[in-house]
């Protein structure tokens, strides 16, 4: 995939809805991404992907305003070059 890159969604807040790694997947699926995983960590929720740049901000800006069973309070994306 040209113009591919990696990245890491760290959520934060009320996220730890059963629902919420599914409702992500989904969105991450209609973004045209791949790799998606999400996994519960201390802080709340870790979610990585790959994919275009554009997609990747999409799929953070419509995870940090999540379905209605979360409530996230931060965002944070970290983006990386994929060789």
């Amino acid at each position: 995939m040209p113009n591919s890159i990696s990245a890491r969604i760290q959520l934060t807040g009320d996220v730890q809805s059963d629902d919420f790694p599914n409702w992500i997947a989904r969105h991450a699926h209609k973004l045209g991404l791949a790799d998606v995983t999400t996994r519960q960590v201390p802080s709340g929720l870790e979610v990585t992907a790959h994919g275009a740049e554009e997609m990747l901000q999409a799929l953070a800006l419509g995870a940090s305003l999540g379905p209605e069973s979360v409530l996230v309070e931060t965002m944070t994306i970290t983006t990386d070059a994929c060789s």
